[in-house]
């Protein structure tokens, strides 16, 4: 393990830590406050691919304290682990000359695990009790159904479908109990998707900054190890008998794991689409095209894409391994 530092390598973690602040703290700024959220991290990946793990870790965490003095605990919490824990994970795994796709992975596993971390946590402090979480459903639900009533979406479905308010409200109720029921689920592909966009801002900064980097790899490339077909069984066996199970929460439980799932094999059908049809190679007009189609038959794209992630999973269309592990300067 690395413990000594040099004084460069102290000096520039101190700035990237200063700078995550920076960043972290104009997250509250509108309009820019979603971009500087997502490269508050990047000063971080950067101490940590220079100067290694140890520098990277005590960046890290100088910028959580410091962000704990000006937000609180709890802002800070959400930070560190959504915004710097990524970070840190990216730059170790450019220190350790990862292939770009490896590190992909590590980046959006990281921010999905911790979006969850963080549901726990809040959970946690509410008492992490049956009661207690359903109460902060109830809340939730309550929230929903305040603002579709504030926004006037209420009145227009209505109108537009003809239906009473008490039929509105009934179904509305029935959709949301679900919805956020399945919130683990949303957070931890939320979260993912905020990985995948931090990996990519990460690599265009980095590169920019001429801090070496692994080779571009075509996300085509990437798919889900077959091993994972056992455990995608094993889910959505236990959802199908979940209404045979006495417990509650094994059924929340299930349903948020086969939606996890749901999503893994729609990316794994996606990238094969990607490979099968070589997209990299078409034209801007027929990726125009494909996007169209995409937003026209979104359902049945979504479930075609997880139907082809599964025979993708199963039979390997892809089966020319690539070796991403060169890098550029």
């Amino acid at each position: 393990m690395e413990h000594k530092l040099s004084t460069r390598a102290m000096t520039e973690g101190a700035l990237m830590a200063g700078l995550a602040v920076i960043f972290a703290l104009l997250g509250m700024v509108p309009m820019i406050g979603a971009l500087t959220i997502l490269i508050s991290g990047i000063p971080i990946t950067i101490a940590t691919a220079r100067h290694g793990s140890f520098s990277g870790a005590l960046s890290a965490v100088l910028a959580t304290l410091i962000i704990a003095l000006f937000l609180g605990p709890v802002s800070a919490l959400s930070y560190g682990l959504e915004n710097m824990l990524p970070g840190f994970v990216i730059g170790y795994m450019l220190n350790k000359r990862k292939s770009g796709i490896k590190i992909l992975q590590a980046a959006v596993a990281v921010s999905a695990g911790a979006s969850l971390i963080l549901l726990i946590v809040s959970l946690g402090i509410m008492g992490f009790t049956p009661d207690t979480i359903d109460a902060y459903y109830a809340q939730m639900e309550a929230d929903m159904m305040e603002m579709y009533e504030t926004t006037g979406v209420m009145d227009a479905m209505m109108e537009q479908q003809g239906v009473s308010s008490i039929e509105l409200t009934a179904t509305l109720q029935a959709m949301l109990s679900v919805l956020v029921r399945l919130s683990p689920a949303m957070m931890m592909i939320s979260g993912g998707v905020t990985g995948a966009v931090t990996y990519w801002l990460s690599m265009l900064i980095l590169k920019r900054l001429k801090v070496r980097i692994p080779r571009s790899t075509s996300i085509a490339n990437w798919r889900l190890p077959f091993a994972s077909v056992w455990a995608i069984i094993v889910v959505w066996a236990v959802w199908l008998m979940g209404d045979r199970i006495p417990f509650e929460w094994v059924n929340i439980l299930a349903m948020n794991c086969a939606v996890v799932c749901a999503a893994l094999l729609f990316m794994n059908g996606l990238t094969a689409a990607m490979h099968i049809f070589h997209f990299k190679q078409m034209s801007a007009g027929m990726k125009a095209l494909t996007v169209f189609m995409f937003f026209m038959f979104f359902t049945g794209f979504i479930i075609g894409m997880i139907i082809l992630g599964i025979a993708d999973l199963l039979f390997d269309f892809r089966k020319k391994k690539v070796d991403n592990s060169r890098e550029v300067k």
